[in-house]
């Protein structure tokens, strides 16, 4: 029998682009709905600039709420540098998804950095928390709205460098929604080949 595990990214991904503030009450009740429903991974927050997103300027308050009701779950947080998993780490959180995309032109569009200061970033935050368990969240894997689509041969050799430092875990991110089935199983299939 195959195991599916679910992974929630709603109250981040969800709640990011939401221009009015949804109060941390309403946060705490939707992540508290989710678990209670028996979900068990959750991307509760993210670790960001408030400039940036408003939205996540109660991330650390949002998990202090949440992170000890629920021992059994597995809580984690999107961060894009050493500030935002400092920020986790010290709110509780263990695990991370550290973003980096795939289109170079997408990195410094979204997070204002080239792909060589996106890795000198994680390498940062691997030395300087060994013990926390980072997630790649390739975005952009399939397309990039300014590069267009993407191949196994971008995905691949783009890849090696995070391998090689220590990520074991890489969530392969359909960002912009224009991956086909024929496509994602030729790019899971050579990762899985390769790693």
């Amino acid at each position: 029998m195959t195991k599916i595990e679910l992974f929630e990214v709603g109250p981040r991904d969800g709640f990011q682009m939401v221009d009015e503030y949804i109060p941390l009450e309403t946060k705490v009740r939707v992540v508290e709905g989710l678990l209670d429903a028996g979900l068990r991974h959750i991307q509760v927050t993210s670790f960001v600039s408030p400039r940036a997103i408003p939205q996540m300027r109660d991330a650390a308050e949002l998990v202090s709420r949440v992170i000890g009701r629920y021992p059994d779950a597995d809580l984690f947080a999107l961060v894009p540098n050493l500030r935002g998993a400092q920020g986790a780490w010290d709110s509780g959180l263990t695990s991370v998804s550290y973003v980096v995309s795939l289109g170079e032109s997408h990195n410094k569009a979204n997070i204002r950095r080239t792909h060589e200061e996106s890795f000198a970033g994680l390498l940062a935050i691997l030395e300087a928390h060994p013990e926390m368990d980072v997630c790649l969240d390739l975005s952009t894997t399939f397309g990039c709205p300014f590069e267009g689509m993407k191949t196994e041969d971008d995905v691949v050799p783009f890849l090696k460098p995070y391998v090689d430092s220590g990520i074991e875990t890489v969530n392969l991110c359909d960002t912009i929604g224009i991956a086909n089935p024929a496509q994602v199983r030729r790019i899971i299939e050579a990762v899985w080949a390769e790693y």
